[in-house]
């Protein structure tokens, strides 16, 4: 009896993580007719980048659902001009907290690591998730340009229209969210920064139940006029801004 006590106590344990990860707003099953995508390719059918199964959506007007299974992906993602619709989806046990996203989506690359022969878009080349088509909604990731205080480093360019990017947490150090075009909204998202860290100058950009950590000063938040930054600040609601010391 003692023999099967350990193995008893996981199956109680197994059991216990999945009913903790139920409910309504759980997003753990990628839904019928979504493209998935699995770092470790147990899914049946799923891609094993994120780039990969962005180059199977849909060229067509249909809507399109992109769901990302656990785990962290090393590499630069580009989302190109779509007809349709898209949803991109991080598996997660909590919809309504970033705290409780499995996905991250990475890499490290700075202004300074791109060949000085390359003199249009560069920022694009920083960028780690590069949204450039229209109507988007992105649901619990992590976006992360780890490359640190060594210039522009983009985590994340949205360059089209009418963007939602919910529970999703955005980190960097200069340039983190690149905000080119818009409408876009950022609801109970966070994002980090030290210099310039939201910047863009959308004059459409929302943030609801944002967490916006600036690891030196309250200025250095926003690069943008000050008319933009005017605009800006009549469109946020309930935002929280912590200044802390970078270490």
């Amino acid at each position: 009896m003692q023999f099967f006590a350990p193995l008893v106590a996981l199956v109680y344990l197994v059991a216990g993580a999945e009913s903790a990860c139920t409910g309504p707003n759980a997003r753990t099953t990628p839904p019928p007719g979504a493209i998935v995508v699995d770092a470790t390719g147990a899914y049946r059918g799923s891609f094993k980048t994120v780039s990969e199964g962005v180059a199977k959506l849909s060229t067509a007007t249909g809507d399109s659902t992109l769901f990302l299974m656990p785990g962290i992906y090393k590499e630069k993602v580009t989302v190109p001009p779509l007809k349709g619709k898209l949803i991109v989806q991080g598996y997660t046990c909590d919809t309504t907290s970033y705290s409780a996203n499995q996905v991250t989506i990475t890499r490290a690359m700075a202004q300074n690591d791109i060949p000085a022969s390359i003199t249009k878009n560069r920022n694009d080349y920083t960028t780690t998730l590069l949204l450039k088509s229209s109507n988007v909604k992105v649901y619990n990731l992590n976006v992360a340009n780890t490359a640190g205080n060594v210039g522009q480093a983009i985590a994340m360019k949205i360059d089209g229209a009418n963007y939602g990017i919910y529970a999703c947490k955005l980190t960097g150090y200069q340039d983190t969210l690149y905000a080119n075009q818009g409408p876009a909204l950022f609801a109970k998202s966070y994002i980090n920064g030290a210099v310039d860290f939201i910047f863009g100058c959308t004059r459409r950009l929302g943030l609801s139940h944002a967490t916006l950590v600036d690891f030196q000063k309250w200025h250095k938040v926003f690069f943008c006029t000050r008319k933009c930054f005017a605009q800006m600040l009549k469109q946020m609601k309930h935002i929280l801004v912590t200044s802390v010391t970078q270490t």
